[in-house]
């Protein structure tokens, strides 16, 4: 049976991101009323920016039978199968050691599978998800 973990949010990325967004309105509100043509290329900014503010929150990891599924938003998946996963660490930075991650907080998990590739993960219970992909990991081999 499948186990979804939903995404861990810091209430840093909500300090981050809300005055952003309320940021590029007010540009786009300003610039439209000087110069309306602005809208071409602002309202399109605009809507690209917040599309990946809400993605990441729809974002999950789900512990199927033989493989780990990851969404990253409303379009981006992976699903990775438990036989080329090589390792799990648990890590607390800004960063991420790969582009494509399901990370809303400093605390993480990454993921490393096949010969380099690299995914991160944060998820409300980062310590059981490590615990339960592990098992799944070693119960395969």
């Amino acid at each position: 049976m499948p186990k979804r973990y939903s995404p861990k949010i810091d209430k840093l990325f909500y300090a981050i991101w809300i005055p952003t967004g309320i940021l590029m309105l007010g540009v786009t509100l300003v610039t439209a009323f000087f110069e309306p043509k602005s809208l071409f290329w602002t309202l399109p900014l605009d809507l690209f920016v917040f599309y990946f503010l809400a993605s990441s929150l729809a974002g999950y990891a789900e512990l199927r039978e033989n493989t780990l599924f990851i969404r990253y938003g409303f379009i981006l998946k992976r699903e990775i199968p438990y036989s080329e996963i090589r390792g799990t660490e648990k890590v607390r930075r800004w960063y991420s050691d790969s582009i494509l991650s399901l990370k809303n907080s400093m605390e993480h998990v990454n993921i490393r599978y096949k010969s380099f590739d690299v995914t991160a993960v944060s998820v409300k219970d980062n310590d059981g998800f490590i615990e339960e992909l592990q098992a799944r990991i070693n119960y395969g081999r």
